[in-house]
């Protein structure tokens, strides 16, 4: 099972989560990370390793292919350099 974090577009309600999480996800529930969240001037938000506290969701998926749509919608590579992609992925403790 593929556990994700989301806390933007692809959380329920969000822009992207019809297409990408409906359907998908066999278990959705709120939860949190450690970090700062940040409102970027490109319409999404991204997050940082800091202090304070980032409300969204943990969506489990049964299938781990749907991290490749989940990277195809961020316009990320991950065989790539991080510094190459607006997307990063990073294993944090939810």
């Amino acid at each position: 099972m593929l556990h994700v974090f989301v806390y933007g577009t692809l959380k329920p309600g969000g822009a992207n989560y019809a297409t990408y999480c409906a359907g998908k996800a066999i278990v959705v529930g709120r939860a949190h990370i450690i970090g700062q969240l940040y409102d970027l001037p490109l319409g999404y938000p991204a997050a940082i390793a800091a202090g304070g506290r980032i409300e969204g969701y943990l969506l489990a998926f049964a299938h781990p292919t749907s991290l490749a749509d989940l990277d195809e919608l961020e316009g990320c590579n991950p065989d790539g350099l991080p510094t190459a992609n607006d997307y990063y992925r990073k294993l944090v403790k939810v």
